[in-house]
């Protein structure tokens, strides 16, 4: 019985497998297309309600953030340990209220001046210290595990965007109200929404962006620099994307900001 002819190896036309050393090469069009919608549909979202000027209170919208907070201003005193801002978790039972977090605004900085604080967190690995500064008197930087994130204060309308320096994926938003830093008596000083992220997987994590944000808006308003944006915005407000956001140096923002000259 004879033997089926052998063909030489180039007749066959094919490539050979590719060693360690030899990648096969990178097909731009095979690579999957990122997909922004997930990212995009919030994760969490709250309502910041000013109770009066030394309680604020932060709720929940909607099943999946089912964490209330409450916002406790005691203002500095000298030679106090205690910190000018307090961050509970609340629950139905007043007994069963959780500390998370206090605030300290530090005066005394090294120079050049600029506003300083950070908060210490409670957290299953004990307290955690986290330093934040503004530079520009504007935008909040927050360092945690060697990462560097920014609250960014930006226009059109006045909102608060927080993201990783040198990113342009936005983690959470914070959109002022017709009232914003002005709120009192229970009145909404606006709504902060959370995105999918590393940060945000955790209710520590949510925590943390939280605390980070009461911070900034607390120096804000012992500054006495309110923001809040015309009712009109709001359709702006609601039909911009996460990255889709003006900066607060490119608008005129005068009409929405406002000095009351209060320290």
């Amino acid at each position: 019985m004879s033997s089926a002819p052998r063909l030489p190896v180039d007749a066959l036309d094919v490539n050979p497998l590719p060693t360690d050393e030899e990648l096969p090469d990178y097909e731009d069009e095979a690579a999957p297309e990122y997909d922004r919608e997930l990212h995009e549909t919030p994760l969490h979202r709250y309502y910041l309600r000013q109770m009066d000027r030394k309680l604020l209170m932060v709720v929940p919208y909607g099943p999946s953030a089912p964490e209330s907070y409450r916002i406790a201003s005691r203002g500095a005193r000298l030679f106090s340990k205690r910190p000018e801002v307090e961050v509970w978790r609340t629950s139905r039972a007043p007994t069963a209220d959780a500390f998370v977090a206090g605030i300290w605004f530090d005066i005394d900085g090294p120079l050049p001046w600029r506003p300083r604080a950070r908060f210490i967190q409670n957290g299953t690995q004990g307290a955690q210290t986290y330093a934040m500064e503004s530079r520009n008197f504007s935008d909040w930087t927050l360092s945690l595990d060697g990462t560097t994130y920014v609250w960014m204060l930006e226009a059109r309308p006045f909102s608060m965007v927080f993201r990783v320096v040198g990113s342009r994926q936005v983690i959470a938003r914070f959109n002022f109200s017709a009232q914003g830093t002005t709120a009192t008596g229970g009145a909404e000083a606006g709504d902060l929404i959370v995105y999918r992220d590393r940060l945000s997987a955790d209710s520590a994590g949510v925590e943390k962006i939280l605390c980070s944000l009461v911070t900034a808006v607390t120096q804000f308003r012992k500054m006495g620099r309110h923001y809040k944006n015309d009712p009109a915005e709001a359709p702006l407000r609601a039909a911009s994307l996460p990255g889709d956001r003006v900066p607060l140096h490119r608008t005129g923002a005068a009409q929405f900001w406002s000095y009351s000259g209060e320290v």
